[in-house]
């Protein structure tokens, strides 16, 4: 499982162009607002999750291009550049693991609307790229205020 400490930064990982980055290996992650986690909306613990993913991507030394983004058909939670891969990805926190780990929250049905909305996000913009694929980082908050993910690659 790939996780991203919140204590001090360790150096840029040095890679050739071209080449996977490999994504830091640490402990959970602190809360960024200190409070417990059941004490978070469902919202704020969904951005809470979106903030650790992007920081776990720029670690790896990612360029985020979109956040958030709205288009027709839904919502985007990071587009981001990985070396010369366009990336879609999709961010799942979960408090806990009765319904299933986080990454499970993506079914079939949600690939294919994923797969939409990356064709009308490509159709619209003209971000420079070589390949496509579609990302998911499930975000385990734990009960004592911590964060664990881990970032599936290329799942559609």
């Amino acid at each position: 499982m790939n996780s991203l400490a919140a204590s001090p930064e360790p150096p840029p990982a040095q890679h050739l162009p071209g080449t996977a980055a490999q994504p830091p290996m640490s402990g959970p992650v602190a809360v960024p607002d200190r409070r417990t986690v059941r004490a978070m909306s469902t919202r704020e613990l969904g951005a809470a999750g979106e903030d650790l993913a992007a920081a776990h991507l720029l670690a790896c030394g990612w360029q985020i291009v979109e956040r958030n983004l709205r288009l027709r058909q839904g919502e985007l939670d990071i587009v981001a550049l990985a070396h010369t891969t366009l990336v879609f990805v999709e961010v799942k926190t979960r408090r806990s693991f009765v319904t299933g780990v986080p990454q499970a929250a993506v079914t079939p049905a949600k690939l294919r609307r994923l797969r939409r909305l990356a064709g009308e996000y490509l159709m619209e913009r003209s971000t420079p790229h070589r390949d496509v694929r579609i990302d998911v980082i499930g975000v385990h908050a734990h009960p004592e205020g911590t964060f664990s993910l881990e970032h599936l690659e290329a799942v559609s």
